[in-house]
């Protein structure tokens, strides 16, 4: 069985207080009152600053190929809050990273830790994977925590390319092994 039976398996699961699910359409507008707002993008992406951009975005990065990528949909409120996602999966090696971003208004909650804890459970337990990366800014404690308290380790420091400024920074690598 290749990883992506398990994956599409898995399109939609729950944690006790997210549902994780594939993008929509109309989940424009939330993601849109994420992705405008600096404070939400400064670890992952210059801030979109029109809803059409926002829209490319969503249809392009999210919606186009959606096998390992949730959008993480609060239950109390119904309200999409953030993302999840399997990337750089090597098939071969059976090795994935994952990536996330929350909606500031929800951090220190404990959501996104729920949420990789759940991934990090399915990626090794039904997907096949042996070993998962998470890739920090150096400056991103917040995103280090989550990783950490979901039992990554941290492997290595480096300096590399951001891939939408191509600005030098510094990043830290995290992994956790099946």
């Amino acid at each position: 069985m290749t990883i992506w039976e398990p994956l599409a398996q898995y399109a939609s699961f729950e944690t006790d207080r997210l549902l994780l699910r594939p993008f929509c359409y109309e989940d424009c507008k939330d993601l849109h009152v994420i992705l405008s707002n600096p404070d939400n993008t400064t670890y992952i992406m210059p801030s979109r600053m029109t809803i059409e951009e926002t829209t490319d975005l969503l249809v392009h990065t999210f919606m186009r190929s959606p096998l390992g990528i949730w959008a993480m949909e609060d239950k109390e409120t119904g309200q999409m809050i953030g993302c999840i996602r399997f990337e750089s999966i090597d098939e071969r090696e059976r090795e994935a990273e994952i990536g996330y971003f929350l909606h500031r208004d929800f951090w220190g909650q404990g959501l996104m830790t729920e949420a990789l804890k759940t991934l990090v459970y399915l990626g090794f337990d039904h997907v096949g994977f042996k070993r998962l990366r998470i890739v920090t800014h150096v400056e991103n404690r917040g995103s280090q925590r989550v990783a950490e308290k979901a039992g990554f380790q941290k492997i290595r420091q480096y300096k590399g390319s951001d891939r939408y400024s191509h600005k030098m920074r510094e990043y830290v690598e995290f992994q956790l092994f099946a």
